[in-house]
């Protein structure tokens, strides 16, 4: 990503889109005319958009516990449905089944539309992004611009801890006895258990703490209103759980 990024640098313009796959392409990594890398969660939400706007398909949107809470936004401004699942694409796939969804993904960088494989393709990620900017006309950047003024922009903080084996039945068990009712200063409306714990803010806020399955880590992840706040609800949760 990081020669893509220089190349569309160096280019002084000559370039609309930089696009790369990871080594067996179910991934998809995108970087714009500016050669800016452009996260997964505002690739799902230009996605969605166009499926519904250009290509004018009808349905919902799955996501997973950790991808952003702007795909349930531009949902209900289409008036559609909007699903959250477990972490793994079989569960993207199934809550798609379930809904109708158009589009499931996750921030990772995998995604899949109705009517293809049950699972992710980075080279049919890659030319749908293509085809959405030549039937568009418009360049990534103001693509995100017209979505923005719908839904609003949130902003995502990841990181991560060790995760002893001691710490996988301490902080659950800490979580579980004491449910927190705050994070930091911002109020929880409700926590969710079905995937790590994830907590639900005011406004579409959230804060999760999930361990990996692949890795011997705690994933700490927050998405809120600016970056100053996903990042303070990050080192809260990492100082939780290195107390």
């Amino acid at each position: 990503m990081s020669a893509l990024i220089g190349k569309i640098k160096s280019g002084e313009g000559r370039y609309s889109l930089g696009m790369a796959t990871d080594g067996d392409s179910d991934r998809i990594g995108i970087v714009d005319e500016l050669g800016n890398y452009v996260q997964t969660n505002d690739l799902l939400l230009l996605v969605y958009w166009y499926l519904h706007e250009v290509r004018g398909e009808v349905g919902g949107v799955v996501r997973n516990v950790s991808t952003t809470h702007m795909l349930d936004r531009l949902a209900r401004h289409f008036g559609e449905e909007y699903r959250e699942c477990r972490v793994g694409f079989k569960y993207v796939t199934a809550a798609m089944d379930e809904i109708g969804a158009i589009l499931g993904g996750e921030s990772s960088g995998g995604l899949t539309v109705r009517g293809w494989i049950l699972g992710k393709d980075g080279i049919f990620a890659c030319a749908l992004v293509v085809e959405m900017l030549a039937r568009t006309g418009k360049t990534i950047t103001e693509l995100l611009d017209h979505i923005y003024g719908i839904t609003g922009q949130l902003f995502t903080v990841e990181d991560s801890v060790p995760a002893t084996p001691d710490m996988r039945v301490a902080v659950p068990r800490r979580l579980a006895e004491a449910p927190l009712e705050k994070i930091g200063a911002y109020r929880v409306d409700r926590i969710s258990y079905e995937d790590g714990t994830k907590f639900y803010l005011e406004d579409d806020n959230w804060a999760l703490l999930r361990f990996s399955g692949t890795e011997p880590v705690l994933r700490l992840s927050a998405e809120a209103d600016s970056p100053e706040k996903a990042e303070e609800l990050a080192q809260w949760l990492r100082g939780f759980v290195t107390a």
